[in-house]
């Protein structure tokens, strides 16, 4: 933590965000930046589909545009993470492996949104975008956490 600071006041940006690093800290920054983007992604994906692909409020075209936008902020988050984030402890995984891992990883998270989306919209009617946003924050915790255990180990 003292590191992320000392980054951040000393106004070492270039350090911060593009150097590699093993600091988990730092590390999960990155992951939350790289997040954000990957969450516009998904968020205007999700809500194009819905309205121009999908512009029925039945509820089985809710889950495909999820699954649809979900891919498409998996492989934003997949390429921007390799670049930024666990640039310093990749292995000798090859891409395509990293890349199946990943959306393995991905893919619990996927049907954990699914899940609260079944229970929350189908269930309590709450609208299918506010459930996407609370589901999201869940989600980068397990992906975070589970590519850090299974994918981008320190030495």
């Amino acid at each position: 933590m003292k590191e992320l600071f000392s980054l951040l006041f000393t106004f070492k940006f270039k350090q911060l965000f593009f150097e590699p690093t093993t600091n988990n800290v730092i590390q999960f920054f990155r992951y939350c930046f790289v997040g954000g983007i990957a969450t516009v992604v998904e968020g205007a994906s999700l809500w194009l589909i819905q309205h121009f692909i999908f512009s029925d409020s039945n509820t089985v075209f809710v889950y495909l545009s999820q699954a649809i936008a979900f891919v498409l902020g998996t492989v934003t988050n997949f390429f921007l993470s390799r670049l930024f984030v666990f640039q310093a402890n990749k292995k000798s995984m090859k891409a395509t492996g990293e890349f199946i891992v990943v959306f393995i990883i991905s893919a619990v998270g996927l049907l954990a949104k699914e899940f609260l989306l079944w229970c929350f919209n189908s269930k309590l009617g709450i609208h299918y975008m506010l459930v996407w946003a609370v589901s999201t924050i869940l989600v980068l915790l397990w992906n975070y956490v589970a590519r850090r255990l299974f994918i981008y180990k320190n030495k």
